[in-house]
């Protein structure tokens, strides 16, 4: 029986092995990199079905305090391999695109990264999916971040690119700011990064609700951007516009499923609450 955590790490490998010979065997065509990298991430996606949903115990510590292999992240972790491979099938397409922004360089200058950095994408939007500790979820969302930066500039040599990914840059920037803020204000306001445990510690009536509720708002902000939500849409036309064809695909379908899990599972500690307050006030008069 395969362990969720394993998904993850196979994927790892198999970008950082992707990238080896690409840097080693130059003469290789680098289409056969992109197919290795299909028929590995369809392995893996074969083995996510003999994964055992299981959820963490509720004192976890360590690892296992920010990770979570339930349905719902075995789930997304599948979508997320599926959407990798349908990308880089489109890659493969667009091959002759990129060669033409290099020029001057090798027939095959770029296609390499260009096919190994969607593996490591695919890596943090699992992670993701599995994230159930705000610190978790930061490193997987800048994961993700940090490869779409080159994803979305990569064909350099277009002018349309590089302002799709300076605007990318920026405002992706902005956006992890304000969930870095959130992040702050709940644990000052809970001592708790853990989802978990900070849906225990809301229960507590001495605990500051304001804080933590502006905290929450803050990152929902930066969710919102990740999402593209209303009114955080903003820079979707001009990033979909320059960014590579098959990047566009990419980040219009695999980042935004993994934003709405993530939001999922973060607004989760507050429902509860939520939903008490409706119902004392419903029944009170």
């Amino acid at each position: 029986m395969v362990t969720a955590p394993e998904l993850e790490i196979a994927v790892l490998v198999l970008g950082m092995v992707i990238l080896m010979f690409e840097a080693f065997t130059t003469k290789i065509d680098k289409k056969i990199l992109a197919l290795a990298a299909i028929a590995g991430l369809a392995l893996v996606l074969i083995a996510s079905f003999f994964v055992a949903p299981s959820q963490p115990p509720e004192q976890a510590i360590g690892f296992w305090s920010f990770y979570t292999a339930d349905s719902l992240s075995i789930f997304f972790k599948q979508f997320a391999l599926l959407t990798t491979i349908l990308v880089l099938i489109m890659m493969i397409d667009y091959a002759p695109v990129v060669r033409r922004s290099f020029p001057g360089s090798s027939p095959q200058a770029g296609l390499g990264e260009f096919f190994a950095v969607p593996i490591f994408t695919c890596a943090g939007l699992m992670y993701m999916a599995s994230a159930i500790d705000f610190i978790f979820i930061f490193v997987s969302l800048e994961l993700v971040a940090i490869s779409f930066y080159v994803l979305v500039s990569f064909t350099r040599r277009n002018p349309a690119t590089l302002e799709a990914g300076v605007k990318y840059l920026v405002l992706s920037a902005l956006s992890t700011a304000f969930f870095v803020y959130g992040i702050t204000w709940l644990f000052g306001a809970t001592g708790e990064t853990n989802l978990q445990r900070i849906t225990v510690a809301l229960a507590d009536p001495s605990i500051g609700h304001g804080a933590a509720l502006f905290g929450m708002v803050l990152v929902l902000i930066a969710l919102g951007f990740k999402i593209a939500a209303v009114p955080f849409q903003i820079w979707v036309p001009d990033v979909y516009q320059g960014a590579p064809t098959p990047v566009t695909a990419y980040l219009s379908v695999g980042s935004k499923a993994a934003g709405f899990v993530v939001l999922l599972r973060v607004l989760q500690p507050f429902l509860p609450k939520c939903n008490a307050c409706s119902f004392s006030s419903r029944y009170s008069h």
